[in-house]
């Protein structure tokens, strides 16, 4: 049969009631950092009611600290100073030297077991703090192999992506980085159309050296097209074999070919000096990279 006194502890008997404390009043040692941080979540008082006030005393929310009472100072305050002291023996009678010598042993098991307390919460503390950070690593380690492993789990999906908006609002450091780019690109086509623009002037001023621009250079070109004596027929004859000759070798193609090959790699046009020749020129670098050409030369002959 069950008794009413075994039924707060689950129907079994002989259990022991919990430890009493030795240092409940004053700790022998400063509070750790996680005990302080347990201590400042409890409140005195009842939740939701307002500290009462009253004059000449301070209500206080949280509990005050206690201070700090080593063994060493607890066993001098109250063992030692309170042994009697200059006591004389052969004026005492048998009772009183018993008395006395009770007392005596019952100090000195005081200090044993101050002692021994104090050891064994010593070894508590050190097994709390191992726990401690045993479970803090472990915890590291579980949450680093969760985060790898939700790597794929928590890829967004089609109604993830419905839920939230379809398109992101750009933060103000990517709205900065696109308006740059975009006057970049800008300022590159710019660049581009000018350089195009500035090759074909350049390509007209060569070809301006053929154009005909005076009387006496119209007359001489006439002249050299319908008066020269050259027998007609001839000519059309070798016009005729000279171009049915560059058709089957291939000639002429292969002498625009080489022409376009040759502006493309120097930079050239038909054979005159190009949009970046011309940029040396102005600039003056093309005649410093001249002189440090012709000195480096020059060193190099002397040694």
């Amino acid at each position: 049969m069950v008794s009413k006194r075994t039924i707060p502890f689950g129907g079994k008997s002989g259990i022991l009631p919990k430890q009493r404390p030795v240092f409940k009043r004053f700790p022998i040692r400063p509070p750790t950092e996680a005990e302080i941080a347990e201590e400042a979540k409890h409140e005195q008082g009842y939740k939701g009611v307002p500290v009462p006030k009253r004059r000449g005393f301070k209500f206080e929310e949280s509990p005050s600290s206690k201070p700090v009472l080593t063994v060493e100072e607890r066993i001098k305050r109250f063992i030692d100073d309170r042994a009697p002291t200059n006591v004389d023996e052969s004026k005492l009678s048998q009772d009183e030297l018993w008395a006395l010598k009770r007392d005596e042993i019952r100090r000195q098991h005081l200090k044993d077991a101050y002692v021994k307390e104090a050891e064994r919460l010593q070894k508590l503390d050190s097994r709390k703090e191992r726990l401690a950070k045993e479970k803090a690593a472990k915890a590291q380690e579980n949450q680093h192999v969760e985060d790898s492993s939700s790597v794929n789990v928590n890829l967004p999906t089609i109604s993830q992506y419905l839920k939230g908006p379809l398109m992101r609002q750009r933060t103000p450091e990517e709205k900065e980085i696109l308006q740059s780019q975009r006057t970049l690109n800008r300022n590159v086509d710019e660049l581009a159309v000018k350089e195009a623009k500035a090759t074909s002037l350049l390509d007209l001023y060569h070809a301006a050296g053929n154009f005909i621009t005076t009387e006496e250079e119209l007359a001489k070109a006439i002249e050299e097209k319908f008066f020269v004596e050259i027998d007609h027929e001839n000519r059309v004859s070798n016009i005729k074999t000279a171009l049915k000759k560059a058709k089957s070798t291939g000639k002429g193609s292969m002498d625009v070919n080489h022409q376009l090959v040759t502006d493309a790699a120097m930079g050239t046009i038909n054979g005159q000096p190009g949009l970046d020749e011309i940029k040396l020129a102005l600039s003056g670098e093309g005649e410093q990279l001249k002189r440090t050409a012709q000195l480096k030369n020059n060193e190099t002959k002397a040694l």
